[in-house]
């Protein structure tokens, strides 16, 4: 999604250009997300929206257009188009920034092509390496509501005031606010294993499940983290405990900080066509010298995936000693492919991970003999080395697709 998103990217509004003309001029944001508590907080929300910047996570949109208000900005990272079905009134988004992390599905981009869209890379070292600084870089999250509060903070809010932040099912087991597009009870979410947790206020518990959970942990680490940044006030009136914030009513939320109109902003441009057409041409040499890196490393995966195969077709006739020159010659591979940035994704390293386990399972047998070790080893190794080849398979079609 990344590499089919990148001339689009270079297209839209840059971050650091946003940021230059934004930047610390205002202290007050709401960011509001999808959650069942959303609904009871709307009428105020419309009636303070002129005196706080509003982030509005994508799902949200919808029941914010039924009451007339219009987000500063709406946040999305969705990795499949289901999202297209928020954007379907985006002629009402004309003075909105719409920002979209760098991996959202490509359907989604290329139907919110429009001016006032960002396109926001990560701050990881695999989309830093391209030096396509204009456009990055934030820690997007896992959710989107995640990257509704990374974008406030780049922004130099200091109070950040969040509704429907509930990440836990309400006493009727909705998972979203009544007018969410795909229903108040989400398909899916009844699937996944639930726990509870302390309730807001600290009024007993709540139902969530693991994947709310695990985003709840992770704003928690973020909050944490930037407490001497901005204040954060979980103004939910619902759903699970947030800790690192302060939880205080949306009413005096409103009361206290809401004082004064937020300034007005012109839609930041975007880079001349001259620039984006150089950026272009940079990214893709960069990307030509990837795909020839990734056409090598294929190479030798696929030289030491026959080679094993050979040796397990030998039924173990081979000596002790010439396995363990197999065995090295494994150890040289893991260490040159753990060297490479190139290799450095999250699809790859999720594959690395894979790897652990499979070799994990062999080291769990307490294999004294060391004959049999290594047989099982180089086993297991090329079970997960095919696997790897596969995925290095799919790198290069994808870059190869956009370097034509």
């Amino acid at each position: 999604h990344f590499l089919q998103n990148i001339p689009s990217m270079l297209e839209s509004i840059p971050l650091q250009r946003l940021l230059n003309e934004r930047k610390n001029k205002f202290e007050n944001a709401i960011v509001v997300s999808a959650g069942p508590s959303l609904s009871k907080q709307l009428s105020l929300l419309k009636q303070y929206q002129e005196k706080a910047v509003i982030f509005c996570a994508d799902g949200a949109l919808s029941m914010l257009e039924k009451e007339g208000i219009v987000p500063d900005y709406v946040t999305n990272l969705d990795f499949t188009d289901l999202a297209m079905k928020f954007f379907q009134n985006k002629e009402n988004l004309k003075q909105s920034v719409i920002a979209l992390e760098c991996a959202t599905h490509p359907n989604v981009v290329r139907s919110l092509k429009a001016e006032n869209c960002m396109i926001i890379l990560r701050n990881k070292a695999l989309y830093q390496r391209f030096n396509l600084n204009d456009f990055g870089y934030i820690d997007t999250g896992t959710h989107v509501s995640h990257f509704s509060y990374t974008l406030a903070l780049a922004l130099g809010f200091k109070n950040i005031i969040m509704i429907g932040q509930d990440l836990a099912f309400d006493e009727k087991e909705n998972s979203h606010s009544k007018g969410f597009d795909f229903g108040e009870k989400f398909s899916g979410e009844e699937n996944i294993d639930k726990l509870k947790v302390p309730a807001y206020a600290g009024k007993g518990e709540v139902l969530t499940h693991i994947a709310w959970n695990d985003y709840r942990i992770k704003l928690e680490y973020l909050f944490a983290c930037n407490s001497k940044e901005a204040k954060f006030y979980n103004a939910t009136e619902g759903g699970a405990r947030i800790n690192f914030t302060e939880e205080l009513s949306f009413k005096e939320c409103c009361e206290k900080f809401l004082t004064k109109e937020k300034p007005k902003f012109e839609l930041p441009k975007t880079l001349t066509k001259n620039r984006s057409d150089k950026l272009l041409k940079k990214f893709q040499e960069k990307l030509l010298e990837d795909f020839k890196i990734c056409t090598f490393f294929l190479e030798d995966a696929l030289n030491l995936s026959k080679a094993l195969e050979s040796v397990l077709i030998s039924e173990k006739k081979l000596p002790l000693e010439f396995l363990q020159k197999v065995y090295n010659n494994i150890d040289n591979f893991n260490l040159a492919i753990l060297k490479d940035e190139f290799l450095q994704d999250e699809v790859l390293r999720g594959n690395f991970s894979q790897r652990g386990k499979i070799i994990s399972d062999v080291l769990r047998q307490h294999i004294q003999d060391p004959l049999e070790f290594l047989w099982a080893y180089i086993k297991s190794y090329r079970e997960w080395l095919l696997i790897f080849i596969d995925k290095l398979n799919n790198k290069a079609d994808s870059i190869s697709r956009i370097i034509k």
